[in-house]
């Protein structure tokens, strides 16, 4: 199950890529705070490789500037995956898509598609809690007690 979560974080400079790459991490919750954090050095793995005909990358083949344990770098690939901007096939991870705008364009379409689904159970929800009121609603009584009651004479 992907669990995406998007924050809004105000918009980098367009000219310095970079900035972009981690703008994309700390709007997909991604970001441990710091300057070329693993999330941003593993970002920039995958736009290189899928620059260069979509190759996928193994979890050691990742070029990252700290020893870190396999096991930690899994970890945070599994993050990406999560967020879905990676996916899995085999021993090797690749991005979502091509390219970045594509990879987004993905994830709003699936985004719009479970949104979608949300709405048409939310529909049925409404209309069997309106069923449900109107079988065991009880009809109110007229009462001849009570104040604003009528007298029969």
């Amino acid at each position: 199950m992907e669990r995406i979560v998007i924050r809004f974080v105000e918009r980098p400079d367009f000219n310095d890529p970079e900035k972009m790459l981690k703008w994309f991490c700390d709007v997909f919750g991604l970001s441990s705070g710091g300057t070329d954090t693993i999330e941003e050095q593993i970002l920039r793995n995958f736009t290189v490789a899928a620059a260069y005909g979509n190759r996928g990358l193994a979890s050691s083949e990742l070029k990252l500037d700290t020893d870190l344990a396999r096991s930690t770098v899994i970890y945070h690939l599994n993050r990406f995956i999560d967020a879905g901007l990676l996916v899995k096939r085999g021993r090797k991870y690749y991005l979502r898509a091509s390219e970045m705008q594509k990879a987004i364009e993905e994830i709003e379409y699936d985004i719009s598609r479970e949104m979608q689904r949300m709405l048409d159970t939310a529909k049925e929800f409404d209309r069997l809690m309106e069923l449900s009121v109107r079988k065991n609603a009880q009809p109110i009584k007229g009462g001849t007690s009570g104040k604003g009651a009528r007298k029969k004479a």
